[in-house]
């Protein structure tokens, strides 16, 4: 919407970065909204946040009035992520925490495909593009609202500052930054990409959930991996395949019929790489330790 109105790529790209400054704002006083609510009530509230922000997004439609929405899109967001994968590792034990993880990744790398999914059949003109993703997130209050007596409860107790967190975990942390420094790059800008060269709207969206298809399937194999293999071993390889795989987009981008596996493969490895670092994660911290190390993990998710 933005390129159809004739801004930049700069500033598209200043416009997606609004939404993850937010998390610096949500930052300090996340890991003490969670001890205070709990994970379900502090995304119910992130939820409804995000509803109302996002449905005032086609009432003010121009990019300079999208910037203070989408920064409290990315605070409500990041608010919900926190306690989303707090609520996860807390529960995981160490003998499964990999797929225990790596289900939790599928059913978010399905969100993230089906988005786009969405957005290619409605399009991206007028209020249905927003009232279905406004829908979806309405959806999704249902099954939190069953889970509120199972959330578990996050104690209170020495947690540390950011700075010792990032000291006691930094391959976990730097790994997220890698990760979403190339997804970010990849879902603001692999459409435009595809639509300059060729492609229609609807299908440059389409690539954009088969690379969503690839984070789903990759999730439990190698969530199954990491509880039986060496993680760090895996956290090598993958970095190493995304590097290549970025490196290779150009060549094989003319390529029709294989560009949409490898996209589907690219989404794969980048799916593998958040998994691993959510399960380095928990295998580091507990309680309010895991709370604090959790709102570093979506700063530096935000950051990258």
């Amino acid at each position: 919407m933005l390129d159809r109105q004739g801004g930049d790529a700069k500033l598209i790209g200043l416009s997606a970065a609004s939404q993850s400054v937010a998390v610096f704002a949500v930052a300090p006083i996340a890991p003490r909204l969670l001890r205070r609510w709990g994970p379900a009530r502090l995304m119910l509230r992130s939820i409804l946040i995000s509803i109302a922000a996002f449905l005032m997004l086609p009432l003010l439609d121009n990019v300079y009035a999208w910037f203070p929405l989408r920064f409290v899109i990315g605070a409500a967001g990041s608010t919900l992520w926190i306690a989303g994968e707090t609520w996860i590792n807390q529960i995981a034990d160490e003998r499964t925490r990999g797929r225990v993880v790596g289900l939790y990744g599928a059913a978010l790398s399905a969100g993230f495909a089906l988005g786009p999914l969405s957005l290619g059949l409605t399009g991206s003109e007028g209020w249905t593009p927003f009232l279905v993703a406004a829908g979806l997130m309405l959806i999704s209050i249902g099954p939190l609202m069953l889970a509120r007596g199972v959330s578990p409860r996050i104690d209170d107790g020495p947690s540390g500052g950011l700075p010792s967190i990032l000291w006691a975990a930094p391959t976990a942390m730097l790994l997220n930054l890698v990760f979403a420094a190339a997804d970010g790059a990849l879902l603001s800008f692999l459409p435009i990409y595809f639509v300059r060269l060729g492609f229609d709207e609807a299908n440059a969206l389409y690539l954009l959930a088969v690379l969503g298809a690839g984070g789903i399937a990759s999730q439990y194999p190698i969530g199954w991996l990491g509880d039986h293999l060496d993680r760090r071993l895996i956290l090598i390889i993958c970095i190493a395949s995304l590097i290549v795989g970025l490196a290779l987009i150009p060549l094989v981008i003319g390529a029709t019929p294989l560009v949409w596996l490898y996209v589907f493969l690219l989404g794969g490895v980048l799916g593998a790489l958040y998994n691993l670092g959510v399960v380095l994660l928990g295998e580091r911290f507990r309680g309010a330790e895991l709370a604090t190390a959790t709102t570093l993990f979506t700063v530096m998710w935000n950051l990258g």
